[in-house]
Protein backbone atom coordinates (compact mmCIF):
# COMPACT_ATOMS: atom_id res chain seq x y z
CA UNK A 1 0.00 0.00 0.00
CA UNK A 2 1.30 3.27 -0.82
CA UNK A 3 0.76 5.83 2.01
CA UNK A 4 -0.57 8.89 0.93
CA UNK A 5 0.78 12.41 1.39
CA UNK A 6 -0.77 14.28 3.58
CA UNK A 7 0.52 18.16 4.27
CA UNK A 8 -1.08 19.60 7.21
CA UNK A 9 -1.77 23.21 7.63
CA UNK A 10 -2.30 24.93 10.36
CA UNK A 11 -6.04 24.60 10.76
CA UNK A 12 -6.06 21.23 9.47
CA UNK A 13 -3.76 20.38 12.37
CA UNK A 14 -6.03 22.16 15.08
CA UNK A 15 -8.82 19.96 13.72
CA UNK A 16 -7.22 16.79 14.12
CA UNK A 17 -5.34 17.32 16.91
CA UNK A 18 -8.45 18.83 18.83
CA UNK A 19 -10.37 15.72 17.77
CA UNK A 20 -7.73 13.10 19.69
CA UNK A 21 -7.33 15.80 22.55
CA UNK A 22 -11.65 15.61 23.12
CA UNK A 23 -11.82 11.81 22.49
CA UNK A 24 -8.48 10.13 24.11
CA UNK A 25 -6.87 13.16 25.54
CA UNK A 26 -3.79 12.82 23.36
CA UNK A 27 -1.70 16.26 22.88
CA UNK A 28 -0.06 17.09 19.72
CA UNK A 29 2.43 19.59 19.76
CA UNK A 30 3.51 21.04 16.44
CA UNK A 31 7.15 18.56 16.75
CA UNK A 32 4.49 15.72 16.17
CA UNK A 33 2.46 16.98 13.21
CA UNK A 34 5.10 14.82 10.44
CA UNK A 35 3.97 11.77 12.73
CA UNK A 36 -0.14 13.05 12.74
CA UNK A 37 0.13 13.55 8.90
CA UNK A 38 1.71 10.03 8.46
CA UNK A 39 -1.11 8.34 10.06
CA UNK A 40 -3.45 10.26 8.50
CA UNK A 41 -2.18 9.36 5.13
CA UNK A 42 -2.32 5.64 6.05
CA UNK A 43 -6.18 6.44 6.98
CA UNK A 44 -7.12 8.31 4.23
CA UNK A 45 -5.05 5.14 1.81
CA UNK A 46 -7.21 2.93 3.32
CA UNK A 47 -10.77 4.51 3.08
CA UNK A 48 -10.39 6.64 0.10
CA UNK A 49 -10.34 10.01 1.00
CA UNK A 50 -7.94 12.82 0.26
CA UNK A 51 -8.92 16.00 2.36
CA UNK A 52 -9.14 16.59 6.09
CA UNK A 53 -12.56 17.80 5.58
CA UNK A 54 -13.48 14.66 3.80
CA UNK A 55 -11.95 12.28 6.39
CA UNK A 56 -13.50 14.56 9.69
CA UNK A 57 -16.73 13.86 8.15
CA UNK A 58 -16.20 10.00 7.73
CA UNK A 59 -15.46 10.07 11.28
CA UNK A 60 -18.58 11.51 12.21
CA UNK A 61 -20.18 9.15 14.16
CA UNK A 62 -18.16 6.13 12.96
CA UNK A 63 -16.80 5.00 16.15
CA UNK A 64 -14.73 1.96 13.79
CA UNK A 65 -12.84 4.55 12.03
CA UNK A 66 -11.83 6.36 15.00
CA UNK A 67 -10.96 3.18 16.51
CA UNK A 68 -8.70 3.14 13.83
CA UNK A 69 -7.27 5.93 13.77
CA UNK A 70 -6.38 5.63 17.36
CA UNK A 71 -4.60 2.48 16.65
CA UNK A 72 -2.78 4.37 14.54
CA UNK A 73 -1.12 7.68 16.75
CA UNK A 74 -0.85 5.35 19.97
CA UNK A 75 1.02 2.16 19.26
CA UNK A 76 4.02 2.27 21.17
CA UNK A 77 7.41 -0.14 21.19
CA UNK A 78 8.11 -1.55 24.03
CA UNK A 79 9.70 -4.44 25.75
CA UNK A 80 9.75 -7.00 28.45
CA UNK A 81 11.11 -5.52 32.20
CA UNK A 82 11.39 -2.07 30.82
CA UNK A 83 13.50 -0.46 33.07
CA UNK A 84 15.38 -2.64 35.44
CA UNK A 85 15.50 -0.33 38.49
CA UNK A 86 11.79 -0.32 38.42
CA UNK A 87 11.73 -4.25 37.81
CA UNK A 88 14.23 -4.77 40.44
CA UNK A 89 12.00 -2.42 43.00
CA UNK A 90 8.99 -4.85 42.16
CA UNK A 91 11.11 -8.11 42.33
CA UNK A 92 12.52 -7.38 45.65
CA UNK A 93 10.54 -4.87 47.52
CA UNK A 94 7.22 -4.55 46.11
CA UNK A 95 5.30 -7.25 44.92
CA UNK A 96 7.15 -9.76 48.18
CA UNK A 97 4.62 -7.13 50.51
CA UNK A 98 1.73 -7.22 48.73
CA UNK A 99 1.95 -11.11 48.78
CA UNK A 100 2.75 -10.80 51.89
CA UNK A 101 -0.17 -8.68 52.85
CA UNK A 102 -2.43 -10.96 50.72
CA UNK A 103 -1.59 -13.86 52.51
CA UNK A 104 -2.46 -12.92 55.89
CA UNK A 105 -6.09 -11.46 54.46
CA UNK A 106 -7.99 -12.43 51.35
CA UNK A 107 -5.23 -14.61 49.62
CA UNK A 108 -6.52 -11.41 46.67
CA UNK A 109 -3.83 -9.72 44.64
CA UNK A 110 -4.97 -6.96 41.95
CA UNK A 111 -2.78 -5.34 39.29
CA UNK A 112 -3.67 -2.65 36.44
CA UNK A 113 -1.40 -2.47 33.83
CA UNK A 114 -3.01 0.84 32.14
CA UNK A 115 -1.61 1.65 28.73
CA UNK A 116 -0.51 -1.60 28.34
CA UNK A 117 0.56 -1.42 24.75
CA UNK A 118 1.33 -5.29 22.90
CA UNK A 119 1.22 -6.90 26.51
CA UNK A 120 4.93 -6.99 27.26
CA UNK A 121 4.76 -4.68 30.77
CA UNK A 122 1.84 -7.14 32.17
CA UNK A 123 3.36 -10.29 31.19
CA UNK A 124 6.67 -9.27 32.87
CA UNK A 125 4.28 -8.41 35.93
CA UNK A 126 2.66 -11.81 35.75
CA UNK A 127 5.82 -13.57 35.30
CA UNK A 128 6.83 -12.23 38.59
CA UNK A 129 3.94 -13.15 40.17
CA UNK A 130 4.95 -16.27 39.17
CA UNK A 131 8.24 -16.62 40.46
CA UNK A 132 7.22 -15.31 43.88
CA UNK A 133 3.97 -17.62 44.13
CA UNK A 134 4.52 -20.54 41.88
CA UNK A 135 1.12 -22.40 43.17
CA UNK A 136 -1.98 -20.23 42.52
CA UNK A 137 -4.08 -22.86 44.43
CA UNK A 138 -6.26 -20.80 46.97
CA UNK A 139 -5.31 -17.39 45.70
CA UNK A 140 -7.17 -14.91 43.39
CA UNK A 141 -4.43 -12.91 41.39
CA UNK A 142 -5.17 -11.30 38.31
CA UNK A 143 -3.04 -8.80 35.91
CA UNK A 144 -6.06 -6.23 34.24
CA UNK A 145 -3.91 -5.23 31.09
CA UNK A 146 -5.78 -2.12 29.71
CA UNK A 147 -5.20 0.05 25.88
CA UNK A 148 -6.90 2.17 23.65
CA UNK A 149 -5.18 0.24 20.99
CA UNK A 150 -7.68 -2.51 19.96
CA UNK A 151 -4.51 -3.65 17.39
CA UNK A 152 -1.99 -3.73 20.12
CA UNK A 153 -4.29 -5.80 22.51
CA UNK A 154 -4.66 -8.12 19.82
CA UNK A 155 -1.34 -8.13 19.03
CA UNK A 156 -0.76 -8.32 23.42
CA UNK A 157 -3.01 -11.37 23.43
CA UNK A 158 -1.54 -13.90 20.68
CA UNK A 159 1.54 -13.52 23.19
CA UNK A 160 4.31 -14.19 20.76
CA UNK A 161 6.87 -11.77 20.24
CA UNK A 162 10.13 -11.33 18.37
CA UNK A 163 13.89 -11.15 20.03
CA UNK A 164 13.59 -7.30 20.13
CA UNK A 165 11.01 -6.86 22.94
CA UNK A 166 13.23 -9.32 25.54
CA UNK A 167 16.26 -7.26 24.91
CA UNK A 168 16.01 -6.16 28.57
CA UNK A 169 15.29 -9.79 29.64
CA UNK A 170 17.50 -11.86 31.83
CA UNK A 171 18.61 -14.72 29.50
CA UNK A 172 17.10 -17.12 32.77
CA UNK A 173 13.19 -15.79 32.49
CA UNK A 174 13.85 -16.28 28.96
CA UNK A 175 14.46 -19.49 29.16
CA UNK A 176 11.86 -20.27 31.90
CA UNK A 177 8.62 -18.03 30.57
CA UNK A 178 8.92 -18.69 27.02
CA UNK A 179 8.84 -21.58 24.43
CA UNK A 180 10.76 -20.10 21.49
CA UNK A 181 9.22 -21.04 18.06
CA UNK A 182 10.77 -19.83 15.06
CA UNK A 183 12.00 -16.83 15.30
CA UNK A 184 9.56 -15.70 18.03
CA UNK A 185 9.11 -16.29 21.82
CA UNK A 186 5.79 -17.55 22.84
CA UNK A 187 5.34 -16.83 26.99
CA UNK A 188 4.10 -19.91 28.83
CA UNK A 189 0.41 -20.58 29.39
CA UNK A 190 1.18 -20.32 33.35
CA UNK A 191 2.01 -16.20 32.84
CA UNK A 192 -0.46 -16.04 30.27
CA UNK A 193 -3.26 -17.12 32.42
CA UNK A 194 -2.70 -14.27 35.10
CA UNK A 195 -3.50 -11.70 32.61
CA UNK A 196 -6.47 -10.32 31.76
CA UNK A 197 -6.43 -7.86 28.49
CA UNK A 198 -9.26 -4.97 28.10
CA UNK A 199 -10.17 -2.25 26.03
CA UNK A 200 -10.64 0.71 27.66
CA UNK A 201 -9.79 4.40 27.33
CA UNK A 202 -8.55 6.20 30.22
CA UNK A 203 -9.31 9.58 29.30
CA UNK A 204 -12.90 8.81 27.94
CA UNK A 205 -14.18 6.15 30.54
CA UNK A 206 -14.18 5.50 34.51
CA UNK A 207 -11.85 3.52 35.91
CA UNK A 208 -12.41 -0.26 34.93
CA UNK A 209 -13.00 -1.55 38.58
CA UNK A 210 -15.19 -1.19 41.12
CA UNK A 211 -15.54 -0.31 44.83
CA UNK A 212 -15.28 -3.38 46.24
CA UNK A 213 -11.85 -4.15 43.77
CA UNK A 214 -9.31 -1.91 45.04
CA UNK A 215 -5.82 -2.42 43.07
CA UNK A 216 -3.04 -3.25 45.14
CA UNK A 217 -0.51 -2.27 42.07
CA UNK A 218 -1.38 0.47 39.48
CA UNK A 219 1.32 0.70 36.27
CA UNK A 220 1.09 3.36 34.02
CA UNK A 221 4.24 4.21 32.41
CA UNK A 222 5.24 6.05 29.68
CA UNK A 223 1.28 7.30 28.94
CA UNK A 224 0.79 10.77 30.52
CA UNK A 225 3.29 12.19 28.63
CA UNK A 226 0.70 12.12 25.48
CA UNK A 227 -1.43 14.10 28.11
CA UNK A 228 -2.13 17.83 29.25
CA UNK A 229 -1.34 18.38 32.76
CA UNK A 230 -5.18 19.10 33.62
CA UNK A 231 -6.17 16.04 31.69
CA UNK A 232 -3.50 13.63 34.52
CA UNK A 233 -4.45 15.61 37.04
CA UNK A 234 -7.82 13.97 37.13
CA UNK A 235 -6.62 10.66 35.70
CA UNK A 236 -4.22 10.55 38.97
CA UNK A 237 -6.87 11.46 41.31
CA UNK A 238 -9.21 8.55 40.26
CA UNK A 239 -5.70 6.16 40.53
CA UNK A 240 -5.78 7.32 44.05
CA UNK A 241 -9.19 6.21 44.45
CA UNK A 242 -9.03 3.09 43.16
CA UNK A 243 -5.69 1.68 44.94
CA UNK A 244 -6.05 -0.12 47.71
CA UNK A 245 -4.63 1.75 50.99
CA UNK A 246 -1.19 0.68 51.03
CA UNK A 247 -0.90 0.38 47.47
CA UNK A 248 1.72 1.40 44.99
CA UNK A 249 1.53 3.41 41.65
CA UNK A 250 4.79 3.19 38.98
CA UNK A 251 5.32 5.81 36.62
CA UNK A 252 7.32 6.78 33.93
CA UNK A 253 10.91 7.53 34.70
CA UNK A 254 10.19 11.22 33.19
CA UNK A 255 6.91 11.40 34.53
CA UNK A 256 6.04 13.30 38.05
CA UNK A 257 3.39 14.06 40.22
CA UNK A 258 4.75 17.17 41.40
CA UNK A 259 2.38 19.82 41.11
CA UNK A 260 -0.43 17.36 39.68
CA UNK A 261 -1.13 15.71 42.84
CA UNK A 262 -0.20 15.26 46.71
CA UNK A 263 -2.04 12.57 47.64
CA UNK A 264 0.83 10.18 47.11
CA UNK A 265 3.82 9.55 48.83
CA UNK A 266 6.88 8.74 46.91
CA UNK A 267 9.31 6.15 47.89
CA UNK A 268 12.54 5.53 47.22
CA UNK A 269 13.43 1.15 46.61
CA UNK A 270 16.77 1.19 45.47
CA UNK A 271 17.24 2.97 42.40
CA UNK A 272 13.41 3.15 41.57
CA UNK A 273 11.09 6.07 42.92
CA UNK A 274 7.73 5.06 42.70
CA UNK A 275 4.47 6.28 44.62
CA UNK A 276 2.37 4.33 47.61
CA UNK A 277 -0.98 5.47 48.44
CA UNK A 278 -0.81 6.44 52.38
CA UNK A 279 -2.54 3.78 55.03
CA UNK A 280 -4.36 5.82 57.48
CA UNK A 281 -2.54 5.58 60.78
CA UNK A 282 0.47 4.64 59.30
CA UNK A 283 3.93 6.50 59.72
CA UNK A 284 4.66 8.28 56.92
CA UNK A 285 8.10 7.04 55.60
CA UNK A 286 11.24 8.83 55.21
CA UNK A 287 11.42 9.80 51.55
CA UNK A 288 13.19 12.23 49.29
CA UNK A 289 10.09 14.52 48.05
CA UNK A 290 9.54 14.82 44.61
CA UNK A 291 10.62 18.14 43.04
CA UNK A 292 10.36 18.51 39.21
CA UNK A 293 8.59 21.20 38.07
CA UNK A 294 7.48 22.64 34.42
CA UNK A 295 10.29 24.21 34.32
CA UNK A 296 12.59 21.65 34.89
CA UNK A 297 12.99 20.26 30.60
CA UNK A 298 10.58 17.78 31.28
CA UNK A 299 7.89 17.38 28.83
CA UNK A 300 5.08 19.47 30.77
CA UNK A 301 1.37 20.14 28.52
CA UNK A 302 3.09 20.03 25.17
CA UNK A 303 5.18 16.99 25.30
CA UNK A 304 7.94 16.96 22.41
CA UNK A 305 7.41 13.15 21.89
CA UNK A 306 6.87 11.34 18.26
CA UNK A 307 4.39 8.41 18.90
CA UNK A 308 4.88 6.67 15.31
CA UNK A 309 8.03 7.79 14.93
CA UNK A 310 10.95 5.52 16.49
CA UNK A 311 13.75 8.07 15.90
CA UNK A 312 16.75 5.90 15.74
CA UNK A 313 20.62 6.29 16.22
CA UNK A 314 21.09 9.38 13.58
CA UNK A 315 23.92 10.01 11.39
CA UNK A 316 26.86 11.74 13.35
CA UNK A 317 25.91 14.90 10.74
CA UNK A 318 22.91 15.23 12.92
CA UNK A 319 24.81 15.64 15.93
CA UNK A 320 27.62 17.88 14.57
CA UNK A 321 25.22 20.98 13.48
CA UNK A 322 22.08 21.77 14.06
CA UNK A 323 18.95 20.54 11.25
CA UNK A 324 16.21 18.98 9.61
CA UNK A 325 16.91 14.89 9.15
CA UNK A 326 14.71 12.27 8.06
CA UNK A 327 14.78 9.20 10.14
CA UNK A 328 13.46 6.51 9.06
CA UNK A 329 10.65 5.14 9.97
CA UNK A 330 10.24 1.68 11.67
CA UNK A 331 8.54 -1.45 9.87
CA UNK A 332 5.67 -3.09 11.91
CA UNK A 333 7.10 -5.66 14.26
CA UNK A 334 3.77 -8.03 14.04
CA UNK A 335 3.22 -6.59 10.11
CA UNK A 336 1.98 -3.79 8.42
CA UNK A 337 -0.22 -5.14 5.41
CA UNK A 338 1.99 -5.31 2.99
CA UNK A 339 3.12 -1.86 4.07
CA UNK A 340 7.39 -1.49 3.57
CA UNK A 341 10.13 1.24 4.02
CA UNK A 342 9.34 1.99 0.23
CA UNK A 343 5.82 2.98 0.51
CA UNK A 344 6.33 5.66 2.82
CA UNK A 345 6.30 9.06 1.32
CA UNK A 346 6.10 11.17 4.62
CA UNK A 347 9.16 11.57 6.29
CA UNK A 348 9.58 12.42 9.98
CA UNK A 349 11.24 14.97 10.96
CA UNK A 350 13.82 15.11 13.81
CA UNK A 351 13.84 18.23 15.94
CA UNK A 352 17.14 20.21 15.82
CA UNK A 353 19.21 20.91 18.61
CA UNK A 354 21.98 23.21 18.95
CA UNK A 355 23.99 21.08 21.23
CA UNK A 356 23.68 16.89 20.61
CA UNK A 357 23.57 16.21 24.48
CA UNK A 358 20.12 17.69 24.21
CA UNK A 359 19.01 15.15 22.00
CA UNK A 360 20.38 12.45 24.02
CA UNK A 361 18.43 13.49 27.10
CA UNK A 362 15.12 13.86 24.59
CA UNK A 363 15.58 9.89 24.03
CA UNK A 364 16.23 9.23 27.68
CA UNK A 365 13.08 11.03 28.81
CA UNK A 366 11.26 9.35 26.46
CA UNK A 367 12.17 5.68 27.70
CA UNK A 368 14.55 4.91 24.06
CA UNK A 369 17.81 3.79 26.05
CA UNK A 370 19.74 2.05 22.85
CA UNK A 371 18.93 5.23 20.81
CA UNK A 372 20.55 7.41 23.91
CA UNK A 373 23.27 4.75 24.78
CA UNK A 374 23.86 5.53 20.74
CA UNK A 375 23.77 9.19 20.25
CA UNK A 376 25.65 9.27 23.41
CA UNK A 377 28.57 7.43 21.90
CA UNK A 378 28.32 9.23 18.58
CA UNK A 379 29.02 12.24 20.76
CA UNK A 380 31.72 10.66 22.92
CA UNK A 381 33.55 9.43 19.43
CA UNK A 382 33.22 13.11 18.33
CA UNK A 383 34.26 14.78 21.11
CA UNK A 384 36.09 12.79 23.55
CA UNK A 385 36.62 15.05 26.28
CA UNK A 386 32.96 15.19 26.86
CA UNK A 387 32.41 13.85 30.43
CA UNK A 388 27.88 15.07 30.08
CA UNK A 389 27.97 12.58 27.08
CA UNK A 390 30.05 9.91 28.88
CA UNK A 391 27.93 9.73 31.81
CA UNK A 392 24.21 9.99 29.83
CA UNK A 393 25.87 7.32 28.06
CA UNK A 394 26.28 5.17 31.03
CA UNK A 395 22.86 6.48 32.31
CA UNK A 396 21.19 4.60 29.21
CA UNK A 397 23.35 1.74 29.34
CA UNK A 398 22.38 0.96 32.78
CA UNK A 399 18.73 1.71 32.34
CA UNK A 400 18.80 -1.53 30.06
CA UNK A 401 20.57 -3.58 32.94
CA UNK A 402 23.81 -3.33 30.81
CA UNK A 403 25.69 -2.34 34.58
CA UNK A 404 29.11 -3.76 33.02
CA UNK A 405 28.97 -1.85 29.72
CA UNK A 406 27.40 0.84 32.18
CA UNK A 407 30.60 1.03 34.41
CA UNK A 408 33.01 1.10 31.55
CA UNK A 409 31.47 4.72 30.21
CA UNK A 410 31.08 6.07 33.66
CA UNK A 411 34.81 5.72 34.72
CA UNK A 412 35.47 7.55 31.92
CA UNK A 413 33.11 10.37 32.99
CA UNK A 414 34.53 10.79 36.37
CA UNK A 415 38.02 10.83 34.60
CA UNK A 416 37.83 13.19 32.07
CA UNK A 417 36.10 15.45 34.70
CA UNK A 418 36.59 14.52 38.65
CA UNK A 419 33.93 16.73 39.57
CA UNK A 420 31.27 15.52 38.13
CA UNK A 421 28.92 14.76 40.84
CA UNK A 422 26.18 13.17 38.99
CA UNK A 423 28.26 10.36 37.06
CA UNK A 424 29.76 10.05 40.77
CA UNK A 425 26.09 8.84 41.61
CA UNK A 426 25.58 6.68 38.78
CA UNK A 427 29.18 5.14 39.15
CA UNK A 428 28.59 3.77 42.55
CA UNK A 429 24.80 2.34 42.23
CA UNK A 430 26.21 0.45 39.47
CA UNK A 431 29.50 -0.87 41.79
CA UNK A 432 26.91 -2.12 44.31
CA UNK A 433 24.53 -3.51 41.72
CA UNK A 434 28.17 -5.52 40.64
CA UNK A 435 29.21 -6.41 44.12
CA UNK A 436 31.86 -4.14 44.72
CA UNK A 437 30.75 -2.89 48.01
CA UNK A 438 33.71 -0.81 49.07
CA UNK A 439 33.99 0.74 45.76
CA UNK A 440 30.45 1.87 46.00
CA UNK A 441 30.74 3.40 49.36
CA UNK A 442 33.83 5.37 47.61
CA UNK A 443 32.05 6.49 44.74
CA UNK A 444 28.97 7.79 47.09
CA UNK A 445 31.77 9.30 49.09
CA UNK A 446 33.35 11.07 45.94
CA UNK A 447 29.57 12.03 45.11
CA UNK A 448 28.60 13.62 48.13
CA UNK A 449 32.02 15.44 48.27
CA UNK A 450 31.74 16.96 44.44
CA UNK A 451 27.76 17.50 44.23
CA UNK A 452 28.38 19.63 47.73
CA UNK A 453 30.87 22.00 46.36
CA UNK A 454 28.00 22.65 43.21
CA UNK A 455 26.56 26.50 44.36
CA UNK A 456 23.49 25.68 42.17
CA UNK A 457 20.60 23.10 43.91
CA UNK A 458 18.97 22.37 40.64
CA UNK A 459 17.09 19.67 39.88
CA UNK A 460 18.72 16.25 38.65
CA UNK A 461 15.52 15.63 35.87
CA UNK A 462 17.06 12.18 34.95
CA UNK A 463 17.62 10.90 38.27
CA UNK A 464 13.91 11.05 39.71
CA UNK A 465 13.92 15.08 39.69
CA UNK A 466 16.15 15.49 42.79
CA UNK A 467 17.86 18.28 43.95
CA UNK A 468 21.42 18.86 44.24
CA UNK A 469 21.48 19.23 48.31
CA UNK A 470 18.93 16.01 48.30
CA UNK A 471 21.69 13.66 46.55
CA UNK A 472 24.37 15.00 48.44
CA UNK A 473 22.16 13.97 51.61
CA UNK A 474 21.04 10.23 49.94
CA UNK A 475 25.29 10.36 49.28
CA UNK A 476 26.37 10.43 52.64
CA UNK A 477 24.11 8.03 54.00
CA UNK A 478 24.67 5.45 51.63
CA UNK A 479 28.83 5.86 52.33
CA UNK A 480 28.38 5.72 55.94
CA UNK A 481 26.61 2.36 55.57
CA UNK A 482 29.53 1.07 54.43
CA UNK A 483 33.11 -0.07 54.88
CA UNK A 484 35.30 2.73 53.11
CA UNK A 485 38.01 0.55 53.16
Amino acid sequence: MVVLRIDLNEADFGRVRDLLAATAGLVFDDCRRDSLAYSLGERFSMRGVTTVDDYLELLDGDAEELQALLNEVTIQETHFFRNPPQFRALRQHVLPQLLRRAATGSKKLRVWSAGCSTGEEPYSIAMLLRELLPLTDGWDVKVVATDVSTRALAAARTGRYGARALQAAPPEDVARWFVQSGDEYVVRPEVRELVEFRHHNLVAEQVPFGKDEPIDLLLCRNVTIYFSRETTRRLMAQFHEALSEGGYLFLGHSETLWQVNDAFRLVTLGDAFVYRKDVPGEERRTVLPDRRTGDDGLPADGERRTSKNDRRAARWEALTKPRTLPFPRPSSSRGGGGRTLESVSVAATAPAYSDPIEEVRAALREGRYADAASLARAVTVAEPLRADAYYLHGLALANQGLDSDALVELRKAVYVDPMAGFAHFLLAGVLARLGDAQGAARSYKAAAETLGRTADDHLATELGGRSVSELVDLCRQLAGGRSMG
